[in-house]
This record gives structure tokens, sequence and C-alpha cells, in this order.
């Protein structure tokens, strides 16, 4: 499997799942890291250039990559925010668990909070045997931030220690330029035709960690056009040496109370879960506590049939759910990627780390 890192030439320009037609909406937001739907179409576009395939060849398109829902051999995990050191090593950020609490006043560092029996009279009554309390007294208007490191991620996940978040600016800072339609005809603008789009400006040494498999001759390094007009990203290939391994998934059985952190976005059929977890896990489980935000809406244009793509709710990266077993349960071996999502898998939705939880009885 190829690891690349990606840095911007420039600003990048990834939009959210909102539409962004005339009248519709005067802003276009950015989404950032983008979506791994985003970077599947930057990475097969690349693919067709380098195979020298025209668009218009539809019948090469779809036998050389294939189509709007057929990945042939392409695999994905990511993309994900990464910093380069000084050494030439690359560093990952996650999303923040969503299960995280601030640990100090100034909000630098998060505590896993604390997993407490369901006392009832509430929404999750009957639905989840427990629930999220915070672990500590503190009060503040402070938000942690909205990373954290690979080695903090899995203090935090494996041992339920107190760990440093990194703001976004730090990675990236945004950028609001304004523009306004113009009719090429009269030479004029158009009136109310005012709109303002987010760029994205990634700190110095900070760019996007991606891994794929799939494409054997794809060039160790070179250059993407990615996003909104077509910005360009420099990619390179790092060696094994310059990245950790993560182990995603888990081949061993599951701890009797064990915990699933997303570190890409999943869809489920029923929003937040699927219709049965044993599409997942080769014996009965028990969703006993989840950690969401807000649902993440994906969508955009379909190039191959012409027209919008079917908006999807996902369960955005950073959810945390918590489940327990009564014995010999394992995730499926069977799945694409070890991913837990029923759409998108070969691409990267759905990659989880698995750790255990206790509850606080």
């Amino acid at each position: 499997m190829m690891r690349l890192f990606m840095e911007a030439e420039d600003v990048l320009l990834f939009r959210d799942g909102r539409p962004f037609n005339a009248g519709s909406d005067h802003q276009a937001r950015s989404l950032f890291p983008p979506s791994p739907s985003v970077m599947q179409g930057v990475i097969r576009s690349h693919y067709l250039l380098i195979k020298n395939i025209p668009l218009s060849n539809r019948g090469a398109i779809k036998e050389l990559v294939g189509d709007t829902e057929d990945y042939k051999a392409l695999r994905l995990r990511g993309p994900w925010l990464a910093r380069q050191t000084g050494d030439g090593r690359v560093v990952r950020y996650f999303p923040t668990p969503t299960d995280a609490y601030p640990a100090d006043e100034n909000a630098e560092r998060i505590l896993p909070m604390k997993v407490v029996r369901n006392p009832g009279g509430n929404v999750w009554a009957g639905e989840l045997p427990y629930l999220l309390e915070k672990p500590n007294e503190i009060i503040t208007k402070n938000a942690p931030g909205a990373f954290v490191s690979e080695e903090d991620l899995m203090s935090y996940l494996e041992k339920g220690v107190s760990v440093r978040t990194e703001k976004a600016d730090a990675l990236y800072v945004s950028e609001v330029r304004l523009g306004i339609q113009t009719d090429s005809r009269r030479r004029s603008t158009v009136e109310g035709m005012l709109y303002e789009v987010e760029f994205i400006r990634p700190q110095a040494g900070t760019g996007l960690y991606l891994e794929m498999d799939g494409y054997p001759d794809f060039p160790k390094e070179g250059l993407l056009r990615a996003g909104g007009e077509g910005r360009a990203l420099h990619y390179k290939t790092l060696r094994d040496s310059q990245i950790s391994p993560i182990r995603w998934g888990y081949s061993e059985e599951l701890p009797r109370f064990f915990k699933v952190y997303f570190a890409t976005p999943a869809y489920f059929s029923q929003g937040w879960k699927p219709d049965s977890w044993t599409k997942f896990f080769t014996r009965e489980v028990r969703l006993e506590a989840v950690a969401l935000s807000r649902y993440q809406v994906l969508g955009g244009f379909d190039y191959w049939n012409h027209k919008q793509k079917p908006s999807r709710r996902l369960v955005p990266a950073g959810s945390v759910y918590y489940f327990s077993h009564s014995g010999g349960a394992r995730l499926r071996q069977d799945l694409v990627q070890q991913a837990i999502t029923e759409w998108g898998a070969e691409i990267g939705f759905g990659q989880v780390l698995v750790a255990g939880w206790k509850p606080v009885e």
C-alpha cells in the first residue's frame, strides 16, 4: 500500500455537502480535511491522465477505474491531516473524540467522559443502557482543539489518560474571498449575484495523508489537481520509516467491553446505526452508549451520470460507540478494509480504531 503525503502549492477548496447553485446560497464553505469520496475522485482522475485515457471514452474509463459505485481494484484509507517534522517523519492528526471533556480551564487537554448507568427519564431510556458523564467539575467556555496527534489519540483510547489537542488554526487557516457573477455577453456584473468562497491554506509543513492500493504503476511523486478550481497538490510517497504503523480494525477476540472510534465518516441505513450490528461482528454485540456530534452531509455532482449525487447523512469522524458482548465476538474478517460502514468501505469510509473500556457502576 502506497503512503502519500500531499502538500498544497497554494490555497485549497473542498466544498462541503451543501448545494452552491445560483440563488440558493451565497456561501461556499470548505470541508477540511476533505471526505474520502473527494480523494477517490482526485486519485482516479489522475490515474486516467497517467494512462492517457480521454474523458470522452466512457468504455475505457469504466474498464480502468470503474464508475460511480464500482471502484475496481482501488482501495483508499484516509485522508487525514498530517504534519512533517524536521527529521522527515510525518505525524497524522485525527478528529478529537466526541466523548472528550476538557481536563483544564483552558481546554488545552482532554479526558474521556465517564460511562455511567442510564437512570432513565430521558430520550435514550430503553435505547442505551449507559450515558456519558463529565469526568470533573471544570467549567469553561473554551472548546478543546479539533484534532489529536496519532500518539496522543492511542493513549487516550487505550489508557484513558489526559492528552493535548491541536486547534485547527495550528494546522490550517481559512481565507474567505468575495466574488460576483459576471455576464460575459454584456461584460458587466449580474445584480444580486454576490458570493463568498472559503479557501483553506495549510500551515507550513502541513498536508494530507492518504494510503492507496490498487494502482501499482501509480507514480511515486507528482502533482495532482484537487478540489474546486483544480488547485495543485504536490504528493510524494513515504517510506515505512517515515510513518508510524496503526492497527486498523481488530483481528483478535474483542474485549468484553469495547469501544469503536471512527477515524473517518461512516454511513448507516438507520442514520446513526445500521439495522443490525451482525453485519460487522461475528456474534451478537450490544450497543451500550454513544458519543455523537451533528451528522455530516455528503453530496456532490456525479460526472459519470451528469446529475447531482444523492445526499447522504453520515456519522462524523471522531464519533465513539461503546459496545459489550458475552464472549467470542470478533470484527468480521471479510469486511472490506476492516471498515464499519454500509457504504464506501473501499475508498476509506468507516475506518475504525478499537479499544477496551470500563463502565462506572
